[in-house]
């Protein structure tokens, strides 16, 4: 699905993108501590250092700006990933290496994803049927390194077992985020890698049996 446009009273895309990302730089703690509903395009406005009135020329809303925020995090979450995601390892070794480098991505936008979580339901229905076709593609990637994995073990499950292999894995990565506040204080993120990774390893090979 193609990226919904978001219209712009400036003509300098250049211009257009650097004050998109100011201002959604401006969004990710309001959002974050008091919700979508409660904060306000003023408050945005003010964090990005620009008036009530100037950020209109970049959005016409602030269902815009959420929609923007998602746009942004998955073209982020993609091509750091896919920029770090090796394919050198081969079975169980290339699942451990993806759960690795996903699970450090989600570390480093661990902000954005807990919005993610949060926030999607408040997002108008064009812009949740976009939102949702990122989530399918990702899981299909996903699913492709699963499926490769398998196939490298030499190991046969059926498509529902991949389908939901793939779910718990990329829930178990929000969950460091989402549920930070509590797995942070007991472990390391290497350390929930390492549990995760073993997780996973030990449902495959429970699938079987």
């Amino acid at each position: 699905m193609k990226k919904l446009h978001i219209p712009s009273m400036v003509k300098n895309n250049q211009k257009i993108q650097k004050r998109r990302n100011q201002i959604l730089e401006a969004s990710i703690q309001p959002f974050k501590q008091k919700g979508f509903h409660r904060t306000t395009t003023r408050e945005i406005a003010e964090n990005a250092g620009m008036s009530f009135g100037a950020i209109y020329e970049y959005v016409e809303s602030k269902e815009d700006i959420l929609y923007l925020f998602f746009e942004s995090l998955y073209d982020q979450l993609n091509t750091i990933l896919k920029s770090r995601v090796s394919d050198q390892f081969k079975g169980h070794d290339r699942i451990r290496s993806f759960v690795k480098e996903y699970f450090h991505v989600i570390n480093e936008i661990w902000d954005e994803t807990s919005i993610m979580y949060s926030e999607s339901r408040s997002l108008p229905k064009p812009y949740l049927e976009y939102v949702l076709s990122k989530e399918n593609d990702f899981v299909q990637y996903v699913m492709s390194i699963f499926s490769k994995a398998l196939k490298e073990e030499k190991i046969s499950l059926s498509e529902d077992d991949i389908y939901l292999l793939t779910h718990n894995i990329i829930v178990q990565g929000h969950m460091w985020a989402f549920r930070g506040w509590a797995l942070r204080k007991r472990y390391t993120l290497e350390k929930y890698i390492d549990i995760q990774s073993k997780t996973i390893i030990g449902s495959i090979l429970a699938l079987t049996e």
